[in-house]
């Protein structure tokens, strides 16, 4: 007898920061460990310079997160790992609220009609794990950090592919025997990192984009939707929603 079609599944694909969480991850964790001395002061410093640029619209946040991703790396080396893993639990405790309206609601919403939640997130694994949970997501990722006799030794582990979310998406769904059905799929996400995903889906949603993705977005017929103080405005057709 003919071997049965597995049943396609509806996907909703998600980035974290400046999508659902209202800042970085990141940025929030290299915060708090300059602020608990895990970090040495020197680290604020090394990001000062563009994080003023990017908030004073003279920089890009580009520039602002890849600073903090370089001082991150570089301080990360010795940290103890459950130390951070602490840390990472107090700041979901504190913040995990603090979310964008629009893809919180989106999400609750998808989760009732039967779509997979995934996340993917350049943020720490360990954080990313923390804040998915209160979402309802089956499945969640972030970048991975070594460990060794307890401590962070600085190494990723994961080669350059992990920048590219749709590689990462199609991965898991062969490791998970899942078979997508990408045309009623949906994405979301703020930035370039993002637009791998974006392409692979039938509903793709540029979220509060930054020029670059913005101007993808527009050239491609995206949806794109802004959400400022407690208005969401939809730049074209929301009919999906």
């Amino acid at each position: 007898m003919p071997t049965p079609k597995k049943k396609k599944i509806k996907l909703a694909v998600f980035d974290i920061d400046g999508t659902i969480f209202r800042s970085s991850l990141l940025t929030e964790l290299v915060s708090r460990f300059v602020e608990g001395g895990i970090f040495r002061a020197a680290a604020k410093k090394e990001i000062e310079s563009a994080y003023l640029a990017w908030r004073n619209r003279k920089g890009n946040y580009e520039n602002y997160i890849n600073a903090v991703i370089r001082v991150h790396l570089k301080y990360l080396p010795r940290v103890s790992a459950a130390a951070a893993e602490r840390i990472a639990g107090q700041i979901i405790t504190r913040e995990k609220d603090r979310v964008y309206r629009f893809t919180r609601d989106l999400l609750l919403r998808l989760a009732k009609q039967g779509y997979y939640l995934i996340a993917i997130s350049g943020s720490p694994d360990y954080i990313v794990k923390k804040f998915t949970t209160n979402f309802g997501f089956d499945a969640a990722f972030g970048a991975v950090f070594e460990v060794k006799r307890g401590r962070f030794t600085g190494r990723v582990l994961k080669d350059n592919s992990w920048y590219d979310k749709s590689i990462v998406l199609r991965q898991f769904l062969a490791e998970k025997g899942i078979v997508a059905d990408f045309k009623k799929s949906l994405a979301v996400g703020d930035t370039p990192s993002d637009i791998p995903m974006l392409k692979l889906v039938g509903i793709p949603i540029a979220f509060n984009p930054n020029r670059e993705l913005a101007e993808r977005a527009r050239r491609e017929k995206w949806r794109i939707v802004v959400e400022r103080k407690d208005v969401i405005y939809g730049i074209n057709d929301l009919s999906f929603l």
